[in-house]
């Protein structure tokens, strides 16, 4: 009796179309297509164009109908070789899979196309593409601080990063810090003297008591 209700129920389940499987084919696909629609539990044999691979990250693989329709959902998957970084560096070779991110280290006074340090594996490839260009960079040559300096250890600085300077003892530092713009530095920092600063907070003083003095009497 079980083997009855057993065969009723593989019965109703529904069988799969032929598979079509993108950036990727069939072996055999003329000799399978006559056996339409496929039972379930039938397997079939695949390959993956090239940049794409099965789930296990192997070039074949089997594709088999279910009672869900066929599995893997997705039989070939981009993957992304990192292998190079023009203007950058790289250690060695690395492959990704489909939006998997990857960080980029260019070379000082470049950047990647988008500004940012990584790239992610997408149906097309990298994006941005594996390539860091020339960009807008501010060097300490750039800029003298009259009884400062910048206190940052590196030389240059890129586009849009911010850099800290310190005045030296016994000057009053104005701003702490500056950033790299498209016309170079945004400001010129002034580090004051401490004495004139006294003497300005005096002078202040004398001119408001002065002020006081001139509204009473009058």
């Amino acid at each position: 009796e079980s083997i009855i209700i057993n065969i009723m129920n593989n019965n109703k389940l529904k069988p799969c179309d032929f598979p079509e499987i993108k950036h990727g084919h069939l072996y055999y696909k003329e000799r399978y297509r006559p056996y339409i629609p496929v039972p379930i539990g039938r397997q079939y044999l695949y390959a993956c164009d090239d940049n794409f691979v099965s789930p296990s990250k192997s070039y074949w693989g089997f594709i088999r109908c279910t009672k869900e329709g066929w599995l893997p959902e997705v039989p070939c998957i981009r993957q992304c070789i990192f292998n190079f970084v023009e203007n950058g560096h790289y250690s060695r070779e690395t492959r990704h899979l489909l939006h998997e991110s990857v960080k980029v280290d260019c070379y000082p006074g470049y950047s990647l196309s988008n500004g940012q340090n990584t790239v992610t594996c997408t149906e097309n490839g990298w994006s941005p593409p594996l390539k860091c260009i020339r960009i807008k960079i501010c060097s300490k040559n750039d800029i003298e601080i009259k009884s400062g300096f910048l206190s940052e250890s590196d030389f240059i600085h890129n586009l849009n990063k911010r850099a800290q300077y310190k005045c030296k003892p016994s000057y009053v530092i104005e701003v702490g810090s500056i950033v790299c713009q498209d016309n170079g530095w945004s400001h010129k920092p002034t580090c004051y003297a401490l004495r004139y600063m006294i003497w300005t907070f005096r002078q202040r003083q004398v001119c408001l008591i002065q002020c006081l003095f001139t509204h009473t009497s009058l």
